[in-house]
């Protein structure tokens, strides 16, 4: 007899404190986004950076999809081994960086749209910013992944 209700999922098992710290900074994040499109009182700028809100939001969903999967490979507190689950670290990390300059993008869109809203500067940062969110980390492929090296032992011998 099952206690959940038909059609209901399980709701998901706490991540990790490891794999939470990752999705609670890109959260934040994707709030101090929505925050600054919300003081810009130009609408045509304001709408526009809400369109972008909106993939950033979904970019979040990935975030957190990929760190349950990284919890489900390796759930850690504070140091990850299988590299399947560093893989995954690095690409979080990637996210968090591009999600971070996103804001920082919009914070300087924002500034010269109270400014100057009919610029040209903020046309061209918007233009940048839709570029950026575009290509943001979580879905890009990782250009520079580590080789996978033998695991080495504590005093620095190989594993055998």
């Amino acid at each position: 007899m099952s206690l959940l209700r038909p059609g209901s999922e399980p709701s998901p098992a706490p991540l990790s404190r490891y794999w939470r710290t990752y999705v609670a900074e890109c959260t934040e994040q994707v709030q101090r986004f929505h925050r600054i499109t919300t003081v810009i009182s130009a609408m045509q700028v304001r709408t526009w950076l809400t369109e972008i809100g909106k993939r950033l939001d979904s970019e979040l969903e990935a975030v957190q999809r990929l760190a349950a999967v990284g919890d489900s490979i390796e759930p850690a507190r504070f140091r990850l081994t299988e590299p399947p689950a560093k893989r995954i670290a690095a690409r979080l990390n990637k996210a968090k960086a591009s999600l971070k300059q996103s804001v920082d993008q919009a914070a300087e869109i924002a500034e010269q749209a109270v400014l100057d809203p009919t610029h040209d500067d903020v046309r061209v940062h918007l233009k940048v910013l839709n570029e950026q969110v575009g290509r943001l980390a979580i879905a890009a492929p990782m250009e520079d992944e580590p080789a996978d090296r033998p695991r080495r032992r504590r005093w620095g011998r190989t594993a055998s």
